[in-house]
């Protein structure tokens, strides 16, 4: 039996991949509405659903005031999917989300398979990218920008390549100033840099610096940049505060240089930089351990691809190595370059290096057995309350992990596969157990409550946010209850200073000083007030 597995997972190893996707979409996909919006989620949600609500997809806006942060087209894909569904829950607005990690999971599959005819690394790259502890259990759960935008960026790195081995200049110019005009208009100024680290890099290192003079890529820059212009173009007809709204995109690209902050600091983010992410993606950081074979770099040096997104990776890496307070996210079309090669050299130097991977082997049987074991932990935090079918879910999950630990511990080539499918168990108890304790035990349910119940307490009358511009850090969850307050209502909410219009009005911390204003609910420090 476990050598027609392994004869399997050696000959077909791109069924294995697809196996893995489908195992994975329940695992990432169960719960996934039921948490309620938090981190960026609802800034994004409030935007799409004011297009919506105004009938003005041009201008973004929080609470009826412009929203200069981010261009919008993430907006009105998550405006479509609103409208398309008639559905506006946390699980809707995550899809544009959930659905392009899939995407690009499988893009990597499709793009290493093509450019280094092996099978095996594009399987392990392209799941790595759904199990590393990153998207495993944190950014696979929110409705954010960056796996879309990242996915379009990977796709362009990978597009830039097709073209240059084909020496397709216009088409390599073309399509990824086309890529980069739709990823401005989702993110601001950092597809600018990602073109411009990326091209220069790649031109310069194959000594085609002179192509950036080139009528292909001037034509090509002209129409990204007009594409972009169109958009502020349709803008300004409803807000001429281009200035505004040009600033802060900047502001928002480069408050988080370094600087912005002291040498102290800087100096300690330059140092734990790669040991950070090297734990945000474990354990698909463990495969580094391949790549102190003494072969190593000229096996990179030897392959055009592996070269091209090692050249990649290290013109765009030192803009984030240099910017305190970087977040994981914004690496994402990053990642899977290191996963490629983590990959490559996984399957190159193993039998090479015996010792490691003797060590390697071990280690990834202790963690199976590890999550096997925690798998009954279940069992002790009271979430039978909440969590249907509990001990049958714990019971399910316990033996699949000892399944799948028996299975890395017989298996001698495919081990990597099994680890693999053990992450996906993990998926699983995390989605079946975690976010249910969570929703049970944040906040954060509260404070949502709290919004829908006001909206729908003042449904049909004025509802006004009593506005005495504070920062929004100084208002918990202020983008969110903005954005339950005016789902539950369906009409924008409104900002305002003056408390003598007749209607509801929402504060924080403090009261309404009017004569003809009713405290009508106090949610700890929220207040519903009417003015009649």
């Amino acid at each position: 039996m476990m050598q027609k597995l392994e004869n399997f997972l050696l000959n077909h190893p791109g069924t294995s991949f697809f196996f893995l996707i489908i195992l994975s979409i329940p695992a990432f996909f169960i719960n996934l509405g039921l948490l309620a919006l938090f981190a960026d989620e609802p800034t994004r949600a409030n935007v799409a659903l004011e297009m919506i609500l105004s009938k003005n997809y041009a201008v973004p806006t929080i609470g009826a005031e412009y929203y200069y942060n981010k261009p919008p087209f993430y907006n009105w894909i998550l405006a479509g999917i609103y409208q398309l569904s008639g559905n506006y829950s946390e699980f809707t607005t995550r899809l544009p989300s959930i659905i392009p990690m899939f995407l690009f999971a499988i893009t990597i599959y499709f793009s290493v398979s093509f450019f280094l005819k092996d099978k095996r690394i594009a399987a392990i790259s392209g799941i790595l990218f759904l199990v590393n502890g990153r998207m495993l259990i944190y950014d696979s759960m929110l409705g954010h920008i960056d796996i879309f935008y990242s996915w379009l960026t990977f796709s362009s790195f990978m597009l830039i390549f097709y073209f240059l081995q084909k020496q397709n200049w216009f088409l390599l110019f073309f399509i990824s100033y086309l890529i980069t005009a739709i990823t401005f208009l989702c993110k601001g100024l950092p597809s600018i840099v990602f073109q411009g680290l990326t091209l220069i890099a790649v031109l310069a290192y194959t000594k085609n610096f002179k192509k950036l003079f080139s009528w292909q890529h001037i034509l090509s820059g002209l129409i990204c940049v007009l594409i972009i212009a169109a958009y502020f173009r349709n803008y300004y007809q409803y807000n001429p505060n281009l200035e505004g709204y040009l600033s802060t995109i900047w502001d928002q690209s480069s408050k988080r240089t370094a600087s912005e902050f002291g040498l102290t600091q800087s100096l300690i983010h330059f140092i734990s930089f790669p040991f950070e992410h090297a734990g945000h993606l474990f354990p698909a950081s463990l495969l580094l351990l391949f790549c102190f074979h003494k072969e190593f770099l000229t096996g990179i040096k030897n392959n055009p691809f592996l070269t091209f997104i090692s050249l990649i990776f290290l013109a765009n890496i030192w803009v984030y190595w240099l910017s305190p307070q970087t977040r994981p996210r914004y690496l994402l079309m990053l990642y899977p370059l290191l996963f490629i090669i983590w990959s490559h050299a996984y399957f190159t130097y193993r039998e090479k290096l015996p010792r490691m991977n003797s060590f390697f082997n071990k280690l990834i049987l202790i963690l199976a057995v590890a999550v096997s074991l925690c798998i009954p932990g279940a069992l002790f935090f009271d979430l039978q309350h909440y969590v249907p079918y509990l001990l049958p879910k714990v019971i399910l999950l316990s033996i699949a992990g000892g399944l799948i630990s028996y299975t890395i511990y017989r298996l001698k080539t495919g081990k990597i596969f099994a680890f693999i499918s053990i992450l996906i168990v993990l998926r699983f108890a995390f989605s079946w157990f975690v976010i249910p304790h969570r929703f049970e035990h944040l906040e954060d349910r509260q404070y949502r409550d709290a919004a829908i119940e006001m909206g729908n307490i003042s449904k049909t009358e004025a509802f006004y946010f009593y506005q005495y511009h504070p920062s929004e850090l100084d208002i918990p969850h202020h983008d969110r209850l903005i954005f339950y307050i005016q789902r539950s209502r369906m009409q924008q909410v409104k900002f305002t200073e003056e408390l003598s219009k007749p209607g509801y009005y929402f504060t924080f911390d403090r009261d309404v000083v009017n004569p003809n204003a009713t405290l009508v609910k106090s949610y700890r420090n929220l207040k519903l007030y009417q003015v009649k």
